[in-house]
Formats: C-alpha cells, structure tokens, sequence
C-alpha cells in the first residue's frame, strides 16, 4: 500500500475544512484534504456571512470575491408568510437593511450568498497557493500511534496511507472521528428532523418584482421554508418530518418532492427538475473536548449550532483560523505543542456560549423564551465580533473574570483576548485597515513616543515571525492611543489571528515575556 506524509491533515470539505486549508496554505503550512464526496455540495445551507467571517477571507484575500458574488442578493429583504408564492399573502414585510458597521469592521455589512457559491471561492484560492485538495477520497481509519496519526484513505478504489503530524476533523456533525476518538458530546440534542429539495424551476413569473430572503409556506399540502436564489431559476424547500410518526426521508420520493415543490410555489403544472433531496437535523451539541492527542475537531465535528442567527458556518472558520496559526508556530519550531492546548480552552467557551444565543433565539422566536430568556438575547453583531478568549496565549488584565463572554464591537477597546479594533490607517500613502497589518505574523503595534518599545521589538523580531509598526512613522492611524487603551508612548502585542495578546500598562509583564506567553514557551524550551 503506499504511503504518504503532511504535517497536517484536514478530514471534511465543506466550508470549515476549505477554510482550514486555505488558511494553512496562506500560512505556508503544507496540508492535505481528504473529502469523500466527489465534489463541492449544491446545498445552499448557509446563507448569511457576517463581517467578521468576510474579515478572516479579508485576510486570505478572497472577500472581495465573495462580496462582488453576493450582489444580485442585494434586493433580497422580504420576509413573507404565504399559502404559496402564487397565493394568498399572510403576512409580508421588508426586513430593515443590515446594519451598516463601517465604523468597527472594513466590512460593511452582513452579506447573503449560499454556501454552495462561497465554497468554490475559497476552494479557488486555496489552491491557488498551493493546497491539495482530494474529493473522492474517502477516510476509512485512523490510527493514532508514536506521536503521529496514521489515516487510510481510498481513493477511486485505491487505497493508501496518510501520516500526519497533526488532524483537523471537519467532518460534520455525523463524521466518525470524533465518535473513534471517543470524545462524547452533550447538549439539547435533535431539535427538528428536516429534510431540503433543492430543485430547478422558473419561479420568476410568480415572483414578480419580490424577492424573499426568508418566506415560510403553509398549505394543506405543504409547511416549509422556500427559498430562491438570484437567478429566480433555482429554490431550495425545507421541511419538517416527523420520525415518532413513522416518517422516514426514504418516503420523499422524487414523485412527492416534485409535488411538494408545486404546492409550495402555488402552479400545479409547474415544470420542476430536481437537482438533489437532502435530509438532516436541527440539533443542539457540544462536544467534550475540541482536542485529543494530535486531533483536533472543528465546525459541527465540535459543535452543532441550532441556525436561527446563522452562527454556525461563521463559528467553524474562526475555530481553523485561530488554529492555522497555532500550528503553524508549533510546526516551525516557534512553540512547544503546548500552544495547541489553547485551541480547545479558547474556541469551546465561545462556541458553547453562541450555542447558547442560537437556543434563546430559537424559544424567542418560537414564543417560548420567559422574559428573563428574552432579555439575555444578544444583537447578531455582539455575538459574531465581540467573542473573547482566555487562556495560557493571553496576557489578561487583572482575573479576567469580569471579562464577558461577548462585547458589542462598539465597545473593543484593545483588552487582551478581545479582537483588535479596527481603524482606518494610511500606510505608504494608501488607506487600509489596521486589521490588514494582522497575520501571518504577529504585530507589534508601539506609540508615536514609543521608541523604546520599537526597538525591543526589532530585537525580537530577529528571532521570532514578528513585525514591528510604529504609529506616525510607519504608518498614521488617528485615535489609535484612545482605541488600543493605551498612551502614545505605549505598545500592544496582537496575535497572527488579530486578537490583542498584551498592551503595555497593563500587567508587570514586558515584551519578552508577552511574547513568551503569547507562544506558550517556558525557560527550558529555549535550551
């Protein structure tokens, strides 16, 4: 059997696992991905992208992609309740425009766009700079063994080996490595048993000038959610199945779709094709650990996110984000393994927390929530922009225990383990945002008077992946002392992944050991 090696492997091709190599091959950190499926999903799935997911493509270079795809969703603001989309309207309403947030983020504004459309974006650059990506390929077994994880793959009926120095399983919610690594999950379970028909037809005619960006159906016939794209020829119906009752996806024939599609629209005659039938849960889940030995889980692996606020495909590309670097660090001999322990002490609290917001959302909606549960519902831009960390890689101020799970983005001030706060900057004549400055690695913001911390940073960048800016010389940036939290003559210490690691003034801590923190090295890693 042959055998092969990467430093890392990624298990799963949906966004999360493209995000991971995408991020990895931007990094300059080999990796394969093995998907079994022949090729990208045609599932819309998510629809939504938050500027803070459009921040980490912003990075890789591929938001302003993405952005110029979702324009024909741009007029897509009608949330309807109809007895189908040639019928009697229930209710209809405009949604308000999302909320502009130039003044915290380069991205303006949350963005629709189907998860079938972005993927091949970020599949693109991926490969553009390098990654090996393998739909087809199958993961059959994994085997950890000698500090190393050793996977059999088949691949267009041949099989071969896998040995990986590190694993990111992305394989979904009903992927086995978590399951053979024997990690256990809680959480409310399986919510809804649903099942999605996507399928061609020309829905143009009984749309007219409307465009829905959600619209509920209900008929005799058929309860759902429809959903159109851009072209007005394709739609994807969600339904709801009831297992207790006997019902089982196999009973969504071809026959019954077509006609559940027809009923839905409101033309009985309706020509529809059917591109694919696709059945899955609505569920609530954690798992136990986001870690085990050299594996490491990610997206609905780790946690399966109820959708209401379409926290879930954004939650799973900030967990390969804030790994990417990590490994990185550790790969080329900047840290000790230990870093890695902070994947899982960083990104479970966030993830269960926005688990959390998604089930209040849902009894909100759904007119359960008491009002206390109401009350505890947080904005979809505190949740996205305002998640922090604690942990081992963060300098924090005093206990941390005062630290809120999330912060409105408004409120970012520069406190370590908090995204760094976005500013518009004007580097070599050109305006950027800071936020460009951050990654692949790790920045040393210092004060006009700062000249000092300059220098200490110029001699650690010698021997760390560090680069050293200084505001007024390097570059302008007005109200950067005001929003960093710091005097002109201090520094801030960002992370590859742009969230701030320490700031002068704050701990008795200087540069050196910041550094030393942020890495989680200790004396005797430097003998």
């Amino acid at each position: 059997m042959r055998e092969e090696s990467t430093p890392v492997l990624i298990v799963g091709g949906g966004s999360v696992g493209l995000s991971a190599s995408l991020f990895l091959s931007l990094l300059g950190v080999s990796s394969v991905l093995v998907e079994r499926h022949d090729t990208i999903s045609v599932h819309p799935r998510a629809w939504g992208w938050y500027p803070r997911t459009l921040e980490l493509f912003r990075q890789a270079g591929i938001a302003d992609a993405i952005l110029a795809e979702s324009r024909g969703f741009a007029g897509h603001n009608l949330n309807g309740k109809v007895e189908s989309l040639a019928g009697k309207e229930i209710a209809v309403s405009v949604i308000p425009a999302p909320d502009e947030v130039g003044g915290v983020s380069p991205i303006p504004r949350i963005i629709s766009l189907p998860q079938d459309r972005v993927e091949p974006i970020i599949r693109d650059r991926a490969v553009e700079l390098g990654a090996d990506l393998r739909f087809g390929a199958e993961l059959t077994d994994l085997v950890l063994q000698d500090g190393q994880a050793v996977a059999t793959v088949v691949d267009n009926d041949e099989k071969y080996s896998i040995s990986a120095r590190y694993v990111i399983a992305a394989d979904g919610a009903r992927g086995r490595i978590r399951e053979s690594l024997g990690i256990g999950r809680h959480g409310r379970g399986v919510l809804r048993h649903q099942i999605s028909v996507l399928f061609h037809a020309d829905l143009g005619p009984v749309l007219g000038e409307r465009r829905f960006a959600v619209c509920q159906v209900e008929n005799p016939e058929v309860t759902g959610v429809l959903g159109h794209d851009d072209t007005l020829r394709q739609g994807t119906l969600i339904s709801t199945f009831h297992p207790e009752k006997g019902e089982r996806p196999e009973d969504f024939t071809a026959e019954r779709c077509v006609q559940l599609v027809r009923a839905a629209v409101g033309v009985p005659d309706l020509e529809v094709e059917l591109r694919d039938v696709l059945p899955w849960e609505m569920a609530s889940f954690g798992a136990e650990t986001y870690a085990k030995g050299n594996v490491f889980l990610a997206g609905d692996a780790a946690h399966v996110i109820p959708p209401v606020g379409g926290y879930g495909a954004g939650t799973g590309i900030q967990d390969v984000h804030n790994l990417a670097w990590k490994l990185r660090a550790v790969l080329a001999g900047h840290a000790p393994a230990r870093l890695l322990e902070t994947y899982d002490a960083e990104r479970r609290p966030v993830a269960t927390a926005t688990i959390q917001q998604a089930e209040l959302r849902l009894a909100a909606r759904a007119g359960f929530a008491s009002p206390e549960q109401a009350a505890k519902v947080l904005d979809t831009m505190t949740v996205t922009f305002g998640y922090g960390y604690r942990s081992p890689a963060i300098c924090q101020e005093g206990n941390g225990d005062d630290q809120p799970p999330f912060v409105h983005p408004a409120e970012l001030s520069g406190r370590p383990g908090t995204r760094a706060p976005h500013l518009w900057v004007r580097r070599d004549g050109a305006t950027i945002s800071i936020l460009d400055l951050f990654g692949p690695d790790a920045v040393l913001m210092c004060g006009p008077d700062a000249e000092d911390w300059q220098a200490e940073g110029g001699e650690a960048a010698k021997d760390l992946p560090l680069r050293v800016y200084r505001i007024g010389h390097d570059l302008e940036a007005e109200g950067w002392p005001e929003a960093y939290g710091v005097p002109s003559s201090g520094a801030v210490l960002v992370r590859p992944d742009g969230f701030v690691c320490w700031r002068s003034g704050s701990s008795d801590l200087g540069l050196a050991e910041a550094l030393a923190m942020m890495l989680c090295r200790r004396p005797e890693d430097r003998s």
